[in-house]
């Protein structure tokens, strides 16, 4: 199902019953941080604003020895479409899934990852199915993750229900099985390719301000 769904043979990469070749299974996404950076900017993704919090600045300037006060920044990860840093992973797994030729993609989670992945999706014209754990034992639904599911319904996705739980995983395999999607889970090479971004991002415009 795996290799089936991620177009990568996981059984390639193995070293021992307890490890695998990781560089060698990232290499096979195949892509530079400037093809990430490209492929992002697309769909409104990365290049997100970079703050100086000024007052915690010099909070932290009147409570160190000299020389030693850090410059606090923030990046503000919310200006990403969906509004959240995920979308950097759920970019890159939309567009192979395009690339590829899959008609859609399904993810498994109870936050914001889902949103991220059903958006990415609509502006990549695949469906997207989010199978997330919403209810608790008793059966009722946990109020911020109901919210979360609306968000992913917004977007066009179907969202799949479930009591938290490991059926969790079950069911993303057999959806994966029963649809032919992609697996855009967020731990893919892809989606971990995705977030490389963020701090290239940041570093370079922390050396800007410092060479400026």
């Amino acid at each position: 199902i795996m290799k089936a769904s991620l177009g990568i043979d996981y059984d390639a990469f193995t070293t021992s019953p307890i490890a695998f070749d990781y560089d060698a299974l990232m290499g096979q996404t195949g892509y530079s941080l400037e093809d990430i950076a490209r492929i992002q900017r697309e769909t409104k993704v990365g290049r997100t604003p970079l703050y100086e919090l000024t007052n915690l600045t010099e909070a932290v300037r009147r409570t160190c020895e000299p020389g030693r006060g850090a410059r606090i920044l923030l990046k503000d990860e919310a200006a990403n479409a969906s509004g959240s840093f995920k979308a950097r992973r759920a970019s890159i797994s939309a567009y192979e899934a395009q690339r590829r030729g899959y008609p859609g993609m399904v993810v498994a989670t109870s936050g914001n990852y889902g949103a991220a992945a059903a958006s990415q999706a609509a502006q990549r014209g695949l469906a997207c199915i989010v199978v997330q754990e919403v209810y608790d034992s008793q059966g009722v639904g946990q109020p911020e993750i109901v919210e979360k599911g609306r968000a992913c319904e917004a977007y066009g996705a179907e969202v799949l229900k479930l009591t938290v739980g490991p059926e969790l995983f079950y069911v993303l395999l057999t959806t994966l099985e029963q649809t032919g999607y992609f697996n855009a889970s967020l731990y893919t090479p892809f989606g971990i390719r995705g977030i490389e971004t963020l701090g290239l991002e940041v570093a370079g415009v922390v050396e800007a301000v410092g060479a400026g």
